[in-house]
């Protein structure tokens, strides 16, 4: 008796390290990619069967305060389209409009721009430490690379665009590999891989990001980080409304 209880309460302690350690593999990825804060210059492809094009776009990140600014800055004709996010908030100022849209949360799935993203991806409204609960189910190889697999389900009443998340983390650099996106029905509706791993601003980091929709395999959005800066100090008018809507 004293043993099946000894070895009960080393499968239980067994499993809340294997918990917390799952959700330190994704703060760590997390943390490697984009920092406490960070300053971004991406291109932004879209590619389908019949056409192509690229955006340029500037990122201001603030992970630690869920604030987000995004302006895109070329081609010409979409230039000057400008997004902030404050907490669980979004809005998209349109300058062809001179107007401002709220995102409203259950547009917060729809796609970036004509992309693969969604608004969230770009943003990064849903925070995958706190909104999600983390569970380590192993290892597999992707790509040829050895990850840790875990899976991310939201929390109960967490308003967030997806039903599971399972993240796929290299074992040796804890770098982002592979996501794949789930729907309520638990049908993978998205897949982002992440490659081409260099040092950018200090850091070994993915540089280029493909999201595909798994519906619709004759297209992708290919996301590929020019330059980034982590940790630097953001001028707090950034993720401000004059910001977002000057001229």
């Amino acid at each position: 008796m004293k043993q099946y209880i000894y070895i009960v309460t080393i499968l239980l302690v067994s499993s809340v390290v294997f918990a917390q350690s799952a959700k330190e593999i994704i703060e760590s990825s997390e943390k490697a990619i984009r920092g406490n804060t960070s300053r971004s210059t991406v291109a932004i492809t879209i590619k389908t069967r019949r056409w192509e094009r690229t955006l340029k776009l500037v990122s201001y990140d603030n992970r630690l305060k869920r604030m987000s600014f995004a302006e895109i800055l070329a081609p010409k004709k979409d230039a000057g389209n400008r997004f902030l996010l404050i907490k669980d908030n979004m809005w998209h100022y349109v300058p062809k409009l001179q107007q401002t849209i709220k995102i409203a949360p259950s547009m917060m799935l729809q796609s970036w721009m004509g992309s693969d993203f969604t608004n969230d991806d770009i943003v990064k409204q849903s925070s995958l430490i706190d909104d999600y609960t983390h569970t380590l189910e192993g290892r597999e190889t992707v790509d040829g690379v050895e990850c840790f697999k875990v899976v991310l389900v939201p929390k109960p009443n967490v308003a967030v665009v997806w039903g599971k998340i399972v993240y796929f983390v290299s074992v040796s650099k804890l770098l982002p590999v592979r996501e794949e996106f789930y729907n309520e029905h638990n049908q993978m509706t998205k897949l982002l891989t992440c490659s081409n791993v260099k040092m950018l601003g200090g850091r070994e980091i993915p540089t280029v990001y493909i999201m595909k929709t798994i519906t619709e395999p004759d297209r992708y959005t290919k996301m590929e980080i020019v330059d980034i800066q982590f940790d630097i100090e953001i001028p707090g008018n950034i993720f401000s409304f004059q910001n977002l809507q000057r001229k």
